[in-house]
């Protein structure tokens, strides 16, 4: 005899979440349990939604992208920086340059090979340089305006090096993001959410609100909360005034690593 046994389970697809709502409770949220009238667990949803946002405001912060993906933007040519160092500069740290397009218009002008395309990582390996370098190999078949030309060791006349800016020119497919998202980043990212949640938690006690005054105000990244305390809540304000100092000190660290990468030439 033939038994069938059929099994449900419930599950979410890959948000790019850097830490689960669990993972967010029992870090930041240790010895403190937030409960709504009723006497419910704050819902998961909620954790989620914060570290959601907390992830997008990081992200705009330090202008990366933490999850891997895609991106294709579109590029101004620049003269100097093109003839003097053979380099595109891009939005993002580039971890895989997969495409270079040269656009006069809404003409394609010039495509050059993979072959051609390089990027560069920080000294420590930790990240990427915001740069799409282009380094020239021998017998490498480019596209110009259509025609195929079989690269022989002198840079092609493409039409555009006496040019010193051309707006648009370039479109850029490459591949950003983190295979390993850094500890810090993350330990931001959690404090974030975190603070977010213990924003609302005061108002669940006793449905008024329970967190003291405080203030978060970084360069393009700003929090505060205004609210009166109790000695029931004493706990929430002594912990965000905490993760508030900690994330201050951490941003300004990783705006100064993230964002101020010098300029090099290969």
């Amino acid at each position: 005899m033939n038994m069938i046994l059929n099994l449900s389970s419930k599950y979410r697809k890959n948000e790019g979440l850097v830490l689960s709502p669990s993972e967010l409770q029992s870090t930041y949220f240790y010895g403190i349990n937030i409960l709504d009238k009723s006497g419910k667990e704050l819902s998961q949803e909620t954790y989620r939604f914060f570290i959601q946002a907390a992830q997008q405001e990081v992200e705009k912060h330090l202008g990366i992208r933490l999850s891997k993906q895609i991106i294709t933007e579109s590029l101004d040519f620049y003269g100097d920086e093109f003839r003097s160092f053979g380099f595109i500069q891009t939005t993002y740290p580039v971890v895989k340059p997969l495409k270079l397009v040269g656009y006069l218009g809404q003409v394609k002008q010039l495509e050059y090979p993979g072959e051609w395309l390089s990027c560069r990582s920080t000294s420590d390996g930790e990240t990427y340089y915001r740069r799409i370098f282009i380094i020239p190999t021998q017998n490498t078949t480019i596209s110009q305006s259509g025609v195929s030309m079989l690269y022989s060791g002198v840079l092609p006349n493409i039409g555009m090096l006496n040019w010193n800016h051309l707006p648009n020119y370039w479109t850029a497919t490459y591949c950003t993001g983190f295979e390993k998202i850094p500890r810090d980043i993350v330990d931001v990212v959690g404090k974030l959410a975190s603070v977010g949640i213990f924003n609302i938690a005061g108002d669940l006690v006793l449905g008024t609100a329970g967190i003291a005054n405080y203030s978060l105000s970084i360069d393009g990244l700003s929090q505060s909360i205004g609210t009166t305390s109790s000695a029931e809540n004493s706990a929430y304000s002594a912990r965000i005034l905490m993760y508030n100092k900690e994330i201050k000190e951490t941003l300004k660290k990783l705006e100064n690593y993230y964002r101020n990468i010098a300029v090099t030439s290969m």
